[in-house]
């Protein structure tokens, strides 16, 4: 059995959080730069072409993603929940956990605005649900994302040992 000086799984549980909602985060702001781009006067004949493919190809991998890093994220926060960190720490987790799943409920929203580019339902003019899009996305990621990575930032730094 491995020694917890080299290798505490704890510890690794106690950071799962923490990293994949900053990988969740990163990917919020990554997403939110480059399509950003499709909607900005000088592209946005050329993103109107290209915006429906690109979705319709984007999609499957990028919920892969999605559902991979939050899955982690949530699983992780309830295990920490589970295996009793100080008070403070868990209910930092459990408010994280929230906040992640939280993520979710922009899908009605969200899922109504990508259909509608992925389908060009706009003929032509897919910048403009782009745009949409990324409004809903900013306000998901400032008041679910954001707080739930400073909740699981908190709680982890809450329990470093040093």
């Amino acid at each position: 059995m491995a020694s917890r000086t080299i290798f505490d799984p704890i510890a690794l549980l106690r950071l799962t959080p923490t990293i994949t909602s900053s990988f969740s985060l990163w990917y919020c702001v990554d997403q939110y730069l480059f399509f950003n781009n499709f909607t900005t006067p000088a592209n946005r004949q050329k993103g109107s072409e290209i915006l429906p493919l690109y979705w319709k190809s984007l999609l499957g991998p990028g919920l892969g993603v999605i559902f991979s890093l939050y899955g982690i994220t949530i699983g992780s926060a309830v295990a920490n929940l589970y295996l009793g960190p100080p008070a403070t720490s868990s209910r930092l987790y459990g408010i994280g956990a929230c906040f992640a799943a939280a993520h979710f409920t922009f899908v009605p929203i969200v899922s109504k605005i990508i259909k509608a580019i992925a389908e060009d339902e706009s003929k032509g003019q897919s910048w403009k649900d782009q745009k949409k899009w990324l409004k809903v996305h900013a306000i998901r990621s400032v008041i679910v994302d954001l707080p739930g990575w400073v909740c699981f930032l908190t709680a982890a730094l809450q329990l470093v040992t040093v």
